[in-house]
C-alpha cells in the first residue's frame, strides 16, 4: 500500500493544474517541452511528498530478566580433575554459553575472595570479552561476597546467576538465606569431580561440593560439566525458557520502502535526454532529492533557536505541527528550562520513525531528569538500552538513573545480604556486607 509521508505538499498539485488553462490561452500546450516540464514538476512534488509503501511492521521486544554469571577464580579452580584445569575449561565453555545467549542480558563477575564486576547484564557480555580475560587460579573462595555482588547488579523482574565454580566454600549458610531472600534464581555449573584433585601447591584435596548442589537444586538447577555440549544446552535452555515468559513487546515500528529516489532516477533519465532547460531541470530534482531536509520546520524557529530565543523558536515551530517540528519545539522548551512545556509536546509526537522515535525518548528522559523524576526517567532509559543496547550516550544514561535510583533508596532496603554480623575478612578491608552497602549498583 502507497502513502506519503509529507502529504501537505500534494496540495501543490492543484497549484500546477491551475497552470494548464494557462497554457491553453498562450498556445504553448502542444508543445513537447510545456509537458516535459510539467511532468517533471508533478514528480518533484510526489518527491517532496515522500510516498513510501509499506513492507510489514517489526517489533521490539523486551525482556526483563537478567543474567549474571559468577567465574570462580580461586586457587581450587587450578585443580586437573578436569583437563587442563578447572579454570580453562570453565572459560572455554563460557564463551559457548555468551553465544548462545547473545539475545539475553548477560554481565559478568569473576571471584576469589572478593569480587570484581566485569561487565553489566545491560552491557552484553560476548565472547571476545571471555577470550580477553587474563586470569590465574588464585585466592580463597568467598562466595557470600560473589552472590551479594551479584545480587546488588540484577534489576530485572527474573534475576538469574549462573555460578561456575567447584563450590569449594565451605560455609554456605548465609549464602543460602542470601538467595531465598532476594529470590534469585541459581544455576550451579560444577565445574569439578566428585573424586576431586590435589589443590596446586597444598597438600589438600578439592571436590564438588554437594551442599551447593543442593542448594542449586532447590533454588535453580545443577548442571554438571561434561565434554560435550550438552551441559551448555542445558543451561541455555533453562534461561531462555524464564526470560520467554517475561517478553513484551516494547514498540511496534511498520518496515517502509521510500519511492523517492527511484522516481528522482526515471525523472532525471529523461531529463538528462535533452537540451539545456532539462539539465538545468535535472539541477533542481537532483537538489531536492540530495537536500530535503530530515528535519523540517519554519526557517523563522530555527532563526529564534540558533539566537537564544528558545521560549520563540517553540512557538514558531509549533506553527506547522509535523513530527519533526513538535520535536524542534519540545528541545527548545528543554534548552528554555521549560520542562513540564517539553514533556507535553513529547507525548503528542506520532510518528513512524525509529531514529525520531530514539530521540524524544531520550529527550523524554532528560526532562524527567531535569525535574528531579529519577525512577520514571530510569524506567524509560531501561526501554531505550533494550532496543540500542551499544548507544554510548543511551548508556551514560542508563548507568547515570540507575546509580541515582539505587543511592536514593534507604539504607535497609538496599542491602544485598541478610542482616547477620560478621567479621571483617582478613583478605580485604572492607566485609561482603559493607561492600554491598557501598555498591550503588
Amino acid at each position: 500500500m502507497i502513502e506519503f509521508l509529507d502529504k501537505s505538499y500534494l496540495w501543490l498539485i492543484i497549484l500546477l493544474i491551475g497552470i494548464i488553462p494557462v497554457a491553453f490561452k498562450r498556445g504553448v500546450v502542444k508543445r513537447i517541452e510545456f509537458w516535459m516540464i510539467f511532468l517533471l514538476l508533478f514528480l518533484l512534488i510526489i518527491i517532496l511528498a515522500r510516498p513510501v509503501i509499506k513492507s510489514g511492521e517489526k517489533a521490539f521486544y523486551k525482556k526483563d530478566t537478567e543474567v549474571v554469571i559468577l567465574l570462580d577464580s580461586s586457587l581450587s579452580m587450578g585443580v586437573k580433575d578436569i583437563k587442563p584445569d578447572r579454570l580453562h575449561f570453565a572459560l572455554k565453555k563460557l564463551k559457548k554459553l555468551v553465544e548462545d545467549l547473545k539475545d539475553e542480558k548477560v554481565g559478568l563477575i569473576v571471584f576469589s575472595d572478593k569480587a570484581e564486576i566485569i561487565s553489566f547484564p545491560y552491557q552484553k557480555i560476548t565472547p571476545e570479552d571471555i577470550n580477553n580475560l587474563s586470569l590465574k587460579p588464585e585466592g580463597s573462595t568467598d562466595m557470600l561476597s560473589a552472590f551479594s555482588t551479584a545480587n546488588s547488579v540484577l534489576t530485572g523482574k527474573e534475576r538469574i546467576v549462573i555460578l561456575v565454580s567447584d563450590g569449594g566454600d565451605e560455609d554456605l549458610e548465609k549464602v543460602k538465606e542470601l538467595i531465598e531472600q532476594s529470590g534469585i534464581r541459581v544455576v550451579f555449573y560444577g565445574v569439578a569431580t566428585e573424586k576431586g584433585g590435589k589443590v596446586p601447591g597444598y597438600n589438600a584435596l578439592s571436590q564438588l561440593n554437594r551442599e551447593m548442589v543442593a542448594v542449586a537444586r532447590e533454588n535453580g538447577i545443577f548442571v554438571k560439566a561434561t565434554e560435550s555440549d550438552n551441559d551448555i544446552r542445558k543451561i541455555s535452555e533453562y534461561v531462555k525458557n524464564i526470560s520467554e515468559k517475561t517478553k513484551t513487546i516494547l514498540i511496534k515500528v511498520s518496515s517502509k520502502i521510500e519511492l523517492s529516489p527511484f522516481i528522482a532516477l526515471v525523472s532525471l533519465g529523461v531529463v538528462f535526454g535533452g537540451f539545456f532547460m532539462r539539465r538545468f531541470i535535472a539541477v533542481i530534482l537532483f537538489s531536492a532529492l540530495v537536500f530535503t531536509p530530515s528535519y523540517s520546520g519554519e526557517l523563522s524557529g530555527f532563526f529564534y533557536y540558533i539566537t537564544g530565543n528558545y521560549k520563540k523558536a517553540a512557538t514558531e515551530f509549533l506553527e506547522d505541527k509535523t513530527p519533526e517540528n513538535m520535536y524542534n519545539a519540545a528541545l527548545s522548551y528543554f534548552k528554555a528550562g521549560m520542562y513540564e512545556n517539553a514533556e507535553a509536546v513529547l507525548k503528542e509526537i506520532k510518528t513512524e520513525n525509529v531514529e525520531l522515535k530514539k530521540k524524544i525518548k531520550y529527550t523524554f528522559a532528560l526532562c524527567l531528569i531535569a525535574r528531579k523524576k529519577f525512577k520514571k526517567a530510569e524506567k524509560v532509559a531501561e526501554e531505550l538500552i533494550e532496543i540500542y543496547p551499544q548507544d554510548r550516550r543511551i548508556r551514560k544514561l542508563y548507568q547515570f538513573t540507575n546509580m541515582v535510583v539505587n543511592l536514593g533508596k534507604k539504607p535497609e532496603k538496599r542491602k544485598t545480604i541478610v542482616k547477620i554480623k560478621e567479621k571483617k575478612s582478613r583478605h580485604f578491608k572492607a566485609s561482603p556486607m559493607e561492600i554491598g552497602e557501598r555498591n550503588p549498583w
